[in-house]
């Protein structure tokens, strides 16, 4: 375990300085995120974050003894370069999806790696793929991994919490079955996004060199989480069943899932941007900027903790998935009522004085 920890702090490491490297470089280029129209944060925000973690990534990646192919780097490429440029222009949903597709290609082509069996979440037995389904449900595991990321990139440091959250379980999980390649991998994307969270969580002291991650972060991450899920839960040697991988992601889930439900009913298209994510409900409840930020960190450790406390407790598939769903819709069901638990919050946390409007805008 210890020889992996050079390369994730080379990867934190390098990341730091390319944060610190690369704000002149976007004021210059004008990859800046202004406030106005549905971006509601203060002030002028170099989006620098997608690129750095990338770079830092790509370093400690290269120095591990072993770890993800070369495919899952040059997608990753194709990934951030999208994103840069759609945070820079503002590229519509459609126009992104064909580049995700590409890259997920380009890792399925370059390693075989695809989603061949989703086990046994309903007690019927395991549904498996083959061909042309296990690509299919392969495009749609890691494009919904990407958007549902970028549904979270709506206010400071949630993303990369979630994220960092998710690398940690999943290196848990490669831990409890040796996969030494795995957890040197999960442990490099854990580095590169602790480094950013420097510069993006919902504190004072980084007001002055606050950063964002942009699309070309969260679709990074998203991606990233995706493919770990995959290589842990598919193939010959399996680290946990591909329930507990939704737990690692249940949050970022649950926001996909229920923003889908909520503009269908509506009637507007499932990419259309609204003001209704989970972070949005919670902020107007009262509970602020850091109190949503807590209310969100708290939320997704104790579900992935569960997830992989069920994996090691041998919980059955179809159990565990039936709890995820009744979690889900009790998240869904508290983030409506949460005026009411901000009425439970101690008298001495609401006076705590509020930090300014954090957060890019509302994500699609």
């Amino acid at each position: 375990m210890l020889r992996l920890g050079g390369p994730a702090a080379a990867s934190f490491g390098l990341c730091l300085l390319a944060m610190v490297a690369l704000r002149p470089l976007a004021i210059a280029v004008d990859l800046i995120d202004r406030p106005g129209g549905r971006k509601k944060h203060h002030g002028e925000v170099p989006i620098v974050g997608g690129l750095a973690m990338f770079i830092g990534v790509a370093l400690g990646l290269g120095l591990l003894p072993g770890s993800m192919e070369e495919s899952y780097l040059a997608a990753c490429a194709v990934l951030v370069t999208i994103g840069l440029v759609d945070d820079r222009f503002e590229l519509s949903p459609w126009t992104r999806l064909p580049g995700q597709i590409a890259a997920t290609m380009v890792v399925v082509v370059g390693s075989g790696m695809m989603v061949t069996t989703l086990g046994d979440p309903f007690g019927t037995g395991e549904i498996t793929f083959r061909n042309y389904t296990a690509l299919a449900f392969t495009l749609l595991m890691t494009t919904a991994a990407i958007n549902g990321f970028n549904m979270l990139d709506g206010m400071d440091g949630l993303a990369g919490t979630t994220a960092l959250t998710s690398f940690l379980a999943l290196a848990l999980l490669a831990w409890s079955s040796g996969l030494q390649d795995v957890i040197g991998v999960a442990l490099v994307l854990a580095a590169a996004v602790s480094a950013f969270l420097i510069f993006n969580l919902p504190t004072r002291f980084n007001r002055s060199v606050r950063c964002f991650m942009g699309d070309a972060g969260s679709t990074l991450l998203g991606f990233s989480v995706a493919l770990l899920c995959i290589q842990l839960s598919q193939g010959p040697v399996k680290a946990a069943s591909p329930v507990t991988m939704l737990w690692t992601v249940a949050l970022p889930l649950y926001e996909l899932v229920w923003s889908t439900v909520r503009r269908v009913i509506r009637g507007v298209s499932p990419f259309r941007a609204d003001a209704d994510h989970f972070h949005h409900l919670l902020q107007k409840a009262g509970f602020g900027v850091r109190g949503a930020f807590a209310v969100f960190v708290v939320l997704t450790v104790l579900l992935a903790a569960f997830g992989v406390a069920s994996e090691w407790m041998g919980m059955p598939e179809h159990i565990s998935f039936l709890l995820l769903v009744i979690t889900g819709a009790g998240v869904v069901w508290l983030m409506y009522r949460a005026d009411a638990l901000w009425r439970l919050v101690p008298h001495w946390l609401r006076q705590l004085p509020p930090l300014e409007e954090s957060g890019q805008k509302q994500e699609g």
